[in-house]
């Protein structure tokens, strides 16, 4: 038996880093049963009730010094987790989980992880010089492999994708069942929008409120879906306010799976969060990106769909022409998202087979 210890952002929740812990535990007892996971997360007994893992609080420095001692391997499971754009302090934490596993002599791998950005001289020395230690490197994209070289590290670094796309597929009755529940089995073509808090900026949830009157007043019924709770549900409730028309907010936390089966009964995803958009692609849904980071406009470009622009910029023009692309020429998007989910997919059981040669 294989102990591992799996940190990330966890316990926090935030529907996207939920859905990369339960993928990677869900891969470790279908594909790995002699693997003990044990999980560092904000809220050990919600993420242990959960998964069906053991669990332990991640600001509990005694216990992570003596679970890092049991392990054979340390994860870092997916996600941007290495980067200073909001504070230092998280950089630093994560950084210091990974040089305390080395110190003990464990093996250390990332797990299908985005990267940066790192701004700080400081913080991309230490970075280059933990990075340089971990055992196994696999990222979600090229970005974040030429961010890390940039940095200067030597390691070989192999590029993946997002753990998520290791999701199972919702069923069809799933989807109509929870859509049911939330009253949105209409005749309407349903529209997702995943917004988010965004530094002090205001003038985008205008427009994005715009946009959502102007697809309610063509037929279409929209949907605000929060992925990090309560935050996201604070601005979408913002924005619904400054709307004409009523749309509808699911106010319920899911699921990363619940979530998921919604998104499969979609037509059209406009996303903020990252995973809203993965998990549209994960279901086939064409979407339009709202970029706040770079991590966006990376992913759109692997999967070839529309980059409404920078939040802070974010033009009423540029989004309702980015909409209409792809109402009109939707079949052909659709197909070209296909081809790369399905491509992801298989690259994401790549990282799980490179931790099986690990252990």
């Amino acid at each position: 038996m294989k102990n591992v210890l799996l940190f990330g952002y966890y316990g926090f929740q935030n529907t996207g880093d939920e859905a990369l812990l339960q993928t990677i535990v869900n891969q470790m007892k279908v594909y790995s049963p002699k693997v003990n996971v044990v999980v560092m997360s904000n809220n050990a007994e919600e993420t242990s009730r959960l998964y069906g893992v053991k669990a332990i609080n991640r600001n509990n420095f005694k216990e992570v010094l003596n679970t890092i001692k049991k392990s054979d391997v340390v994860i870092s499971g997916g996600g941007s987790i290495l980067q200073d754009v909001t504070s230092s302090r998280s950089l630093i934490y994560y950084l210091g989980v990974i040089f305390l596993a080395k110190r003990l002599g464990k093996k250390v791998m990332f797990y299908g992880n985005g990267f940066g950005p790192i701004i700080k001289g400081r913080n991309k020395k230490l970075t280059k010089y933990i990075l340089d230690q971990v055992d196994v490197i696999t990222v979600r994209d090229h970005p974040s492999k030429e961010l890390m070289q940039s940095l200067g590290v030597k390691k070989n670094i192999q590029v993946t994708a997002d753990v998520a796309f290791g999701m199972e597929l919702p069923t069809v009755a799933k989807t109509e069942k929870i859509l049911a529940s939330e009253g949105l089995n209409s005749q309407k073509k349903l529209v997702g929008i995943s917004v988010r808090k965004w530094k002090d900026h205001q003038e985008y949830k205008k427009i994005i409120a715009k946009a959502g009157d102007y697809l309610q007043k063509s037929n279409f019924e929209v949907v605000f879906l929060p992925m990090h709770h309560p935050d996201d549900l604070e601005v979408s409730l913002e924005i619904a306010n400054m709307m004409e028309t009523k749309p509808k907010i699911l106010d319920k936390q899911y699921s990363p799976e619940d979530l998921l089966s919604i998104i499969n009964g979609l037509d059209l995803m406009i996303g903020m969060r990252l995973h809203s958009l993965i998990f549209a692609a994960i279901v086939n849904v064409p979407m339009v990106g709202l970029e706040y980071d770079e991590k966006i406009n990376s992913f759109l470009k692997l999967v070839s769909q529309r980059n409404a622009g920078r939040v802070e910029r974010l033009d009423q023009i540029k989004l309702f022409t980015a909409i209409d692309e792809i109402l009109q020429n939707y079949e052909e998007v659709q197909s070209t998202l296909d081809k790369a989910s399905l491509n992801l997919k298989k690259k994401a059981k790549m990282t799980h087979d490179i931790f099986m040669e690990l252990i």
